[in-house]
Formats: structure tokens, sequence, C-alpha cells
């Protein structure tokens, strides 16, 4: 894994310097948008200027928008970079990691992270996800060789963000659920380390969820350390079986639905975890047909535990249609070559049966 420095920590302005420091004598190109660059982006930058470093920043006009890692988002990051750019920065989260990490691999260039949000897991990815001709895909590209994630900037990140990494992170309980479901059923390749260690942040994370609603530091740092230990976890296992199951499945389903329909859609960590909430009644309904020692978590514990934080628990709170919800259970396993408990549902002639009980007990 190239991934050079991890620094998680309170006030670490300090440790950007220090990592950033064998790329003096380059000139970076620091992205970051107008939310980002208020959250620590101007600081970053002031201090970077008075430490001698010779930069260029360019900041994303976002405005009332969101902005999207589109072709127009590329293109326009690819314009800021000059001849004589050696290495990029990026300030923020989700949508300008993916558009800072496909550009500086494009381009040749490395690039570092400074995190202003634990909203998702792909800080540690090799993975950007893309609109690319009104379709969502995923490019894969680079590790960044440097991420800095201060916690006393991202507790200050919005809520709906915290909420947005939290649902990532129960996803794991029915990922984890997946991966030894596929390991029994098809011999599919499975690691008891890899899926003890997620366990372990995931639990961590829960056992601290309280304070996430009152932006407690601490609870920012478990939440954050799960975010980038399940990232890491896909790097280790080389596969993304570790933080990705059916819960995945539908939210990229719902999110490109969206994206060809040029509708705007959910954060991706709350479309995870109502897809959680769908994938543990799914399990509950099939238990009985269940190899045995697989572990699922409860639909209800799934609930309380968003509830908790008062993040989404239905696909109704997503804006969802019933008939969009039937349509991503019936096809959201076709999208990839993964087997999950959806397939499993399929092949025992369950899944039109268990998708009306489940949409009637959320849309009735």
């Amino acid at each position: 894994m190239d991934i050079d420095k991890l620094v998680v920590g309170s006030n670490i302005l300090d440790e950007v310097v220090k990592g950033l420091d064998p790329f003096r004598d380059g000139k970076l190109l620091v992205l970051s948008d107008t939310n980002t660059y208020g959250a620590c982006g101007e600081i970053v930058i002031e201090r970077l200027l008075d430490e001698g470093f010779h930069l260029k920043s360019f900041v994303f006009e976002t405005g009332s928008s969101i902005l999207l890692p589109d072709e127009r988002s590329l293109g326009r990051a690819l314009l800021e970079i000059e001849p004589d750019t050696s290495f990029i920065l990026v300030v923020g989260s989700g949508v300008l990691n993916d558009i800072a990490r496909i550009v500086s691999y494009r381009t040749g260039k490395r690039f570092a992270v400074v995190a202003t949000a634990p909203s998702m897991d792909g800080y540690t990815s090799v993975g950007s996800s893309l609109i690319v001709g009104r379709t969502k895909t995923t490019y894969y590209s680079h590790y960044p060789c440097a991420i800095f994630a201060d916690t006393s900037v991202m507790k200050n990140a919005p809520m709906i963000m915290i909420q947005a990494g939290y649902g990532d992170v129960l996803g794991k309980l029915t990922a984890l659920a997946d991966w030894n479901l596929t390991r029994i059923v098809n011999n599919e390749y499975y690691c008891d380390t890899i899926a003890k260690l997620v366990q372990k942040g995931v639990d961590k994370c829960l056992a601290s969820a309280d304070g996430l609603p009152g932006r407690d530091e601490q609870s920012i740092r478990f939440l954050i350390d799960a975010l980038i230990l399940t990232g890491l976890s896909i790097g280790l296992a080389g596969v993304s079986r570790p933080a990705s199951g059916t819960e995945h499945q539908l939210a990229h389903y719902w999110e490109i639905k969206a994206v060809e329909a040029g509708e705007e859609h959910a954060l991706h960590g709350n479309a995870v975890g109502v897809g959680t909430v769908v994938t543990a009644m799914l399990y509950e309904l099939v238990s009985e047909m269940l190899p045995e020692n697989i572990e699922f978590p409860k639909a209800d514990f799934v609930r309380s535990l968003l509830e908790k934080v008062g993040a989404f628990t239905s696909p109704k709170d997503l804006g969802i249609s019933r008939e969009l919800f039937v349509d991503s259970m019936l096809n959201a396993m076709n999208m990839k070559d993964k087997y999950t408990v959806l397939r499993f549902c399929a092949q025992q002639g369950k899944l039109e049966e268990f998708t009306d009980i489940i949409t009637r007990r959320l849309y009735d």
C-alpha cells in the first residue's frame, strides 16, 4: 500500500507541514471548494506559504449547488494544473478526493489529502466514483501518499456528513455477513483476521456513537478511525468484501438511477445506512434457510443505531420511490458479479416474496 504518511489527531497543522516537506522544492496545486476552503483550506494555504512553499490555490465555487465529480469538474481541475505543477494537495472529503485522485493519476503526479469530514471510507481508496456520460462509474487509480485527518476540523463538518460516515461504518455489519455467506456457499476467499479487524473498528465507533450528535471530538476520532480502517481493509484483502455488500449494491443502484435521471441523490453513506436496515430485514426473512454460523445484525438494532445520531432509516427518507425500491431489490445484484444475500434469496426462489414483504413494511 503506497500511503507514506497517515496522521489522525487534533490540531495537526504542524504535521501537515512536516508531511509535505519532501515536496517543498516543487509547486503545489491546492484544490478545495467554497466550503472546505473556509473549513481549513485557507489556514493550510497560509501556513504553507509562511513556511516557504510554492503553490497555486484553486477553489471550486459551489454556491448553493453540490460539487459533482463529473466531466466539468474534472476538466476544470485539469486546466488548473500548470507545466511546473509537481504535486496536488486536496482539502476536502468525498467528491474532491475523487477528483484529485483521478486527475493526479492521469497526469502522473502524487497527491495528499487534508480531510475535512468523517463522511466516507474512501480516503484510503484507489477508486474514484465519477459521473461520466450521466452514468456513475468507478475509475481505479492510486492511493494518496499522505492523509491528514484533523478531528478539530472534522467535528465541525455538517451533521449530515457525520451521519453519512456513520452510515458507511454501519454498512460493514451486513458486508461482513455477506462475505461470510459467500465464503460458505461459494468457497470464496475470506480472511478472518481482516474481518475481525474491521469488526473491532466498527465496535469502537458504535460504543462512542452517543457523542456524535454533540460533535464530541473523541467520538469523531473513533468514527474516522473506523472509516480509515475499513478503507485500508480493502487494500489488505485485495477485494471490497470487508467493506461492501448488499447495502452498497442498493445504495449504488439508487445513486446511479438518480444520476441517469439528472437528479440529486443522498450522500453515499446515508444511503448505505438505509441499505443496511433493508439488508438486515432481508437476512431476518431468510434466516431459516441460511447456512450455519452466519451472523447478521437485526433490523431494529441497525435502525436504533441510526436514530441515535438522527440519521435516515428508511428509503422513503431518501426520496426513493416505491417503484425504484422494488426495482433495486430485484436488480441491484446484477450490477456487479458479487454474491450477496440478494442472490442467495433469488436462488431460494424467495427474492420477489421477500421484496414484497419488505416494501409493504417500509411504504404502507
